[in-house]
């Protein structure tokens, strides 16, 4: 069975080349280096001692980190970040050295440490602005040939500090006012990135999202840069710009973040804490199970996972056994009369769910993601759901941002799909974390659902 997922995790699958984004921006490695060095330097200088100086290291690396401060930027300044390098020097001096130093030695340190690094930063944005006016600039593509996408390809085409080198347009008409051709229309988007070596794609104006995620699967930066008098403009501050043209650019997917092997770690620890706690419940339910139905404790039953991937789901059985074909196409059995009292106690308990700790900790799921479903359901949704196949860009879960608002049983699919999405578009650490607590507390208020 193929299962239909996003245009851009198409693309990915079928191994479509990946562009190296340490090209694009080196940046950030340097700037890393930088940090630590000055940091060293501070450190050795105020007498401490080597285990001092690696934690100041690496404190002020994270800090910086966590404040955006290696994030890269299309006209990178050493002064964007200057007050959070000269908080980040302070707090990693405290914590490092506070007990081998005093309070005058700390505060010297955290502004010597900030004048080298403002120092050392622009050393190595005059060497990357150097290299972009030598050539070393990103092949972009801009989507719009209007006046101002042709407004936006002059400017940087006059100015070559900010590392975008437009090579055409895609528009769906003919373009006019510059000397750059329109390479093709959008729905070209692959070809072109592809044949041109495109590595940055600009939407002057409005785009379509369904464009801007296939071209960031292919690899590339993908901006957007709003028209001045776009409503846009007055909602949303602009930290970067081009010739003070407003320029956003998109979000990294969630699986390309430096958090996203966290969400692993994060999903193996609760799910052998949750096995090793939840063993002698899970006896007690399977003697239950026994004595009413009789048959074996366990359910296993194929749904779609992570980019439309089969996986084997496991769960306790809370009614007789029934026909495969019939298991693959029952939607609910909720009140189904073969559902017995202690079955629907494991139901009304959540009890029944826990065996997907097992699952979790195979990696076929995760604690918090779109619920999976069985792959009938899935084709006939992705028919006739809006969105219901852009669920599958993350791994399943147990819970999940639409379960926590009640949105599970027979209720409605695309107010799960729409839910789902939000979750997958805004992912963070933080937010598997809020969804696990608040799931936590609804079993123990209400004894489950």
């Amino acid at each position: 069975m193929s299962v239909s997922v996003t245009g851009d995790d198409r693309v990915v699958r079928r191994g479509r080349r990946r562009r190296s984004r340490l090209w694009v921006h080196p940046q950030p490695l340097a700037l890393v280096s930088v940090d630590l060095i000055c940091m060293a330097f501070t450190a050795a200088n105020a007498g401490q001692q080597l285990q001092r100086i690696a934690l100041a290291g690496m404190l002020v690396v994270a800090f910086n980190g966590l404040g955006g401060g290696y994030a890269p930027r299309v006209l990178p300044s050493s002064l964007d970040r200057g007050f959070w390098l000269a908080g980040s020097g302070l707090v990693a001096a405290l914590a490092a050295f506070w007990e081998a130093a005093t309070l005058a030695v700390v505060a010297l340190s955290a502004l010597l440490f900030t004048f080298l690094a403002l120092c050392g930063r622009s050393v190595v944005h005059f060497v990357v602005r150097r290299a972009r006016r030598r050539g070393r600039s990103v092949p972009a593509l801009v989507i719009g040939a209007d006046a101002h996408g042709h407004r936006l390809a002059a400017s940087l085409l006059a100015h070559p500090d900010y590392g975008l080198l437009p090579l055409g347009f895609l528009d769906e008409g003919a373009g006019t006012g510059s000397g750059l051709p329109v390479l093709g229309r959008l729905g070209d988007v692959v070809h072109i990135v592809q044949t041109h070596g495109v590595r940055a794609v600009i939407f002057a104006g409005q785009g379509q999202q369904s464009i801007a995620r296939t071209a960031r699967a292919l690899g590339c930066e993908v901006y957007l840069a709003p028209d001045l008098g776009e409503l846009v403009v007055d909602f949303v501050t602009f930290r970067e710009h081009v010739r003070s043209l407003p320029l956003l650019r998109m979000r990294s997917e969630a699986r390309r973040r430096l958090s996203w092997p966290l969400k692993r770690v994060l999903d193996v620890t609760v799910a052998v804490t949750g096995l090793v706690v939840s063993a002698p419940i899970l006896a007690i339910c399977a003697l239950l199970i026994r004595s009413e139905i009789g048959s074996g404790p366990l359910f296993r039953q194929r749904r779609v996972g992570y980019l439309g991937a089969p996986i084997e789901m496991v769960k306790l059985r809370t009614m007789k056994p029934v026909d495969a074909h019939e298991s693959a196409t029952l939607w609910s059995v909720a009140n189904d009369s073969r559902v017995g009292p202690r079955g629907r106690l494991l139901r009304r308990t959540s009890c029944d769910e826990l065996p997907q700790l097992w699952n979790v900790l195979k990696g076929d799921m995760s604690i918090v993601g779109p619920r999976p479903e069985r792959p009938h359901f899935v084709e006939e949704f992705s028919r006739t759901i809006p969105g219901y196949d852009l669920r599958h860009r993350m791994p399943v879960g147990i819970t999940g941002w639409a379960q926590i608002h009640g949105l599970r049983g027979d209720t409605s699919i695309e107010e799960r799909a729409r839910f789902d999405n939000f979750y997958i578009d805004g992912w963070t650490l933080r937010s598997d974390v809020k969804i696990m607590l608040r799931t936590l507390w609804a079993l123990l208020r209400r004894g489950g659902s």
